[in-house]
């Protein structure tokens, strides 16, 4: 019998080599349209919030924020605890909300960029202020005035682009 004629074992050579490239392929770069929006290399740029998207999802909430910094470090900058963190004035980090196709955006050595990072907050996150630490540098991202979490409505986003989050 004359294995290599049958049209099945072709077909089967060529799944194989699909999946074995598939699989071998260089993954994708950090920094994706996602998660990185611009790259700039301005001098002066600090840590500055563009604006805040906080999307309820019934008693909890996820919450986009869209920021520049710049790494003044002479190492890149992945944008992950314990380098990255948003705390509330009593101190409570707020975890980060993480998706797994999505790698953590990365700032090389002295460059500048637009970012977004996303977080998951609960009902007493949003009765505090909000801070955004980014290594030695910090941000008001939510005043001290509670939000109700439950004035929201549902799966619609909203968006702030100050600290002074009112409904």
């Amino acid at each position: 019998m004359r294995l290599l004629s049958r049209p099945e074992v072709w077909l089967l050579i060529l799944a194989s080599g699909v999946a074995a490239w598939w699989a071998l392929r260089e993954p994708a770069p950090y920094a994706t349209d996602a998660a990185e929006i611009a790259t700039t290399t301005a001098p002066d740029a600090t840590l500055r919030i563009h604006r805040c998207t906080l999307t309820r999802d019934f008693g909890n909430a996820r919450l986009d924020i869209e920021f520049h910094y710049r790494n003044a470090s002479p190492r890149p900058l992945f944008m992950q605890p314990p380098d990255v963190r948003l705390l509330t004035t009593a101190g409570k980090e707020v975890p980060v909300f993480i998706l797994p196709s999505e790698r953590p955006p990365r700032i090389a050595e002295g460059a500048s960029s637009d970012l977004r990072l996303r977080f998951w907050l609960e009902k007493e996150h949003l009765r505090a202020g909000l801070r955004l630490d980014i290594r030695d540098q910090s941000v008001e991202v939510k005043a001290e005035t509670p939000l109700d979490l439950e004035s929201l409505p549902n799966a619609e986003p909203v968006t702030w682009t100050s600290p002074q989050w009112r409904r």
